[in-house]
Formats: structure tokens, sequence, C-alpha cells
């Protein structure tokens, strides 16, 4: 979906945006606080259901009122979403009310680039695999029905665990098949678009980082050459003492190692910086592929990357027909790099929550 006008109503500091004829790449600079990043946080809203800055809707609407609106316009499609401060959302897809984000999530696939966060490196294995999950939802259809039957029967086992202390097997076994079952699905469509996603990434990280080797490796958060339900079986006590499932696609992890060890252990802050950056341009290159093309928000990009850097990712998201949202101090170096490479692009200025074009 390539946005050509979109209407924020509400979101922080922002009242009343209306923003039209949106280019390939959209440049809004300004100073702190005055309402760049809400603008990429607004359309981060509508693609997903949530923030990426908070998960309370209180600290995104706006104060003193009770719902923030984020509307979104191409050639072909309008969407919007109604947010409440209870949680509640309303989503509208060519004036239809529909019921799941899913349906606005693939309508209006979204990455979003923060150069200044190294989280799915350092954070542990849950954000690498909300990045494997997030490709697995556009490029395999039969995904999000397997993950949804399988997050069921976890939350009715966990429950279980937590419920009773003298379980046996007889009592998780429905829970127990079920979770197998599903599990298996899910391990062997994850395995498979790893191993395509392996080729991409070598790409961009040849771009990026020339002179590393990072090898990408898929955990599937069980013994896989057992299977899940051998796990779940043989380690029933285990699981009863600590009263949650231990194995399971829900532990998988996206090990990165470079040949003197773990990535995190390793790198560099500004490596690991690129390292992330490469892996989401190969996520969008994946989808390209497909014929799908992404929306990109890039948070303070001339802050934390280098000029050549900056270049070589605006020029591949360029390349691979990305639609790119990009918040910036100072514009005059993304105004080169967009010159330069003859890039159609839209320059606003944001000023107290206002939001004017910039005629040049």
């Amino acid at each position: 979906m390539f946005i050509t006008r979109l209407n924020i109503e509400r979101v922080r500091n922002l009242n009343a945006v209306a923003l039209q004829e949106l280019q390939p790449f959209n440049v809004f600079y300004g100073q702190n606080g005055s309402g760049k990043t809400s603008i990429l946080e607004a359309i981060h809203l509508l693609a997903t259901g949530r923030s990426f800055r908070t998960h309370i809707p209180k600290n995104y609407i706006q104060n003193e009122t009770s719902d923030a609106i984020v509307f979104a316009q191409s050639a072909t499609e309008k969407i919007g979403m109604q947010k409440l401060l209870s949680g509640e959302q309303l989503i509208k897809v060519n004036g239809d009310n529909i019921a799941t984000q899913g349906q606005l999530a693939k309508i209006l696939p979204l990455q979003h680039i923060d150069p200044q966060s190294t989280d799915i490196i350092d954070y542990g294995a849950k954000p690498r695999r909300q990045l494997i999950d997030w490709l697995m939802f556009h490029v395999e259809p039969d995904f999000y029905h397997a993950w949804q039957y399988y997050s069921r029967a976890l939350k009715q086992r966990n429950s279980l665990l937590k419920s009773r202390r003298n379980l046996n097997l007889n009592d998780l076994e429905p829970w127990n098949k079920m979770l197998a079952e599903y599990g298996e699905i899910l391990h062997s469509q994850r395995s498979g678009i790893v191993e395509q996603w392996k080729i991409y990434f070598e790409q961009d990280l040849k771009h990026l980082l020339p002179h590393l080797e990072i090898q990408m490796e898929y955990v599937p958060g069980f013994h896989s050459e057992l299977g899940l339900l051998h796990d779940l079986t043989v380690h029933h006590q285990k699981d009863l003492d600590r009263r949650y499932t231990e194995y399971g696609p829900h532990r998988a992890d996206l090990r990165l190692k470079t040949t003197l060890g773990d990535a995190d252990v390793v790198l560099s802050r500004g490596q690991k910086k690129l390292l992330i950056v490469a892996l989401k341009l190969s996520q969008i290159a994946m989808l390209h592929a497909c014929n799908k093309e992404t929306v990109v928000l890039l948070d303070d990009v001339t802050a934390e990357l280098d000029l050549t850097a900056q270049r070589r990712l605006i020029e591949r998201l360029s390349q691979l027909g990305s639609q790119v949202f990009i918040t910036t101090l100072e514009y005059e170096s993304v105004k080169k790099h967009l010159h330069d490479l003859s890039i159609s692009y839209q320059l606003f200025n944001v000023e107290n929550g206002q939001v004017q074009v910039v005629v040049q």
C-alpha cells in the first residue's frame, strides 16, 4: 500500500494533521519534542494496533481526550483506526468494519527501523522471534492459523500448570497433542522461511558490514530430532515444578554468530545497529521478491548512522520499492542523498505538533 494521504487526530501533540500527495520518501524535520516521531508512531499504530513507544493507550492519546484516530489512503485502499483509552479499537477498510488487526496488517506491511536501538541483539530471544514471525506472517499464508491454534493450546496448558500441582500426563494429554501438532507445523514453516531469508540477509550484510561474516542460526525451542511431544512428555515434572511450558516454538530463537563468537558479545554498538538494519532490509527484500512492498519508518536516521551508511540505507530502500517516512533533526544530508540518488521526496517541517509542507 503506497500511502498518498494521511490523517492523524489526537496522537500526543498532533491534534489534527492532514498530509496529502505523499511521495516515495517523506522527510520530517524539527526540534526534539516537536512531534516528528509521533507521526511515525501514528502510522505504526494504524498498521499494527500498537505503539512502538508504549503499551498504554493513555500515554499516546492526547490529554483530556477519549480517543485517537489515524486514517490512510492509497490509490485503491482506504484504511482507518480509532483507538480508545480502554485499549479497544475500531478498524475500517474501505468503509467496512473489520474484526482483526491481522487483516489491516496484511494491507499495510510495516517495518520500523530505529538506528538507535540494539534491542533485537541485546535483550533476549523475544524480539528476534518477533522478527521471524513478522516475516512469517507476510510470506507464509498458513502461519497465522497455526500460530493461533498453538497459542490457544499453550495458554490452556500453562493455565492448568499454574492452577494444579498434582497433574498427571493424562490430564495434559489433549493439550500436549494439540501443542505438539501445531508446534511441529510452526517449526517446519519457520525453518523453511529462515533458510530463504539467509540468502537475502547475506546480500544486505555485504553492503552494510562488508568485512564481517555473520551466520544466522534458527533454534526451534525444543529438540526437533526427537519431536515436541517427546519433550512435553519427558519434561512433564519440570513443567509442573516451574508451572509453565518450557519447550516449544514459543521459546525459539534466532542466533547471530561471528567467527569470534555471538554477535551480542563481539560486536560494537555501531556494528550491532548496522546488523539490525541488514536484518530488516533483507526482510523487506524478501517481501519485495514476493511482490509485496513495505512501508518503512526510519527514525532519527542522521543521529546514529554515518553518511555512508545513510546513503546505502536510503539507496537500498529505494531499490526495494519501499515508501519511507524519515525523521531527522537536520535534513541537509538526507536531502543531498535523495537528490544525488534522484529519489522523489517531500519535505515537512514539524513544530509544536503542526506539520507544514516545505516548498522547494
